[in-house]
């Protein structure tokens, strides 16, 4: 590290704004990057037009269209069921 700056020292202003630029490019080309790939990462079958195999394990859970709480479940109070018995 030390070395590292002893020959950065060395250079004159002109060869420091150079490093300076480049380094500022490279940046900018990486932040791209990244996003583009966070970007990829992302998406799924739900929100791109990508296929659903394309999900692979991670695949979001499923939401339910269903409204919850209008109705209870099961049958018309007063109504006798019929229910299939097991067999063997």
């Amino acid at each position: 590290m030390n070395d590292e700056r002893e020959q950065l020292r060395q250079l004159d202003k002109e060869q420091l704004i150079d490093i300076i630029l480049e380094l500022r490019e490279m940046v900018k080309r990486l932040t791209a990057r990244i996003e583009f790939l966070e970007g990829q990462l992302a998406k799924h079958s739900g929100n791109s037009s990508k296929p659903p195999s394309s999900d692979g394990l991670k695949k979001p859970s499923p939401k339910s269209q269903r409204e919850t709480g209008k109705r209870q479940s099961g049958g018309q109070p007063g109504h006798k069921g019929e229910t299939l018995e097991a067999v063997a």
